[in-house]
């Protein structure tokens, strides 16, 4: 019997891909697990219309984070903190940065940054990391509130 992988399964085949099993292997274990559908023309069509959509979909986020790579290159990001001597009461990391880039309107994840946190003011760089491969160079100034 056909059938198409709902998730990957382990020494059948991984999820999406259309495998021959046993008739008693489907119906007992993959269909009662969820992790198959019995694979007719219908099934088929639904699986290749939702692979084409996951690539619409992917190729247009790539779009939009090149996009996004291009204008947040360069970009100088002020974040202003308590500080005393030179020295900040907190410190700023990621967070700070991101939370700075949303209002400047640029939605960063603070997971795409590299940036080590700092407790001193100054100009510092960081790199901005976009899942789809992209970077973007920003520079960050910690100035005394």
């Amino acid at each position: 019997m056909k059938v198409i992988l709902l998730e990957d399964v382990k020494s059948q085949g991984l999820k999406g891909e259309i495998v021959e099993v046993s008739e008693g292997y489907a119906r007992n274990f993959l269909f009662s697990q969820h992790l198959a559908v019995e694979a007719t023309e219908g099934t088929i069509r639904q699986q290749e219309e939702k692979e084409k959509s996951v690539v619409r979909r992917s190729k247009k986020q790539e779009q939009e984070e090149r996009k996004q790579a291009k204008a947040l290159d360069g970009v100088e990001v002020l974040i202003q903190a308590k500080a005393e001597n030179n020295t900040l009461y907190g410190s700023v990391g990621k967070k700070e940065v991101a939370e700075a880039l949303k209002s400047m309107k640029h939605k960063i994840d603070p997971d795409w940054i590299e940036f080590e946190s700092r407790k001193d003011l100054g100009t510092y760089e960081a790199i901005v990391n976009f899942p789809s491969g992209f970077e973007a160079t920003i520079t960050i100034i910690i100035e005394e509130k």
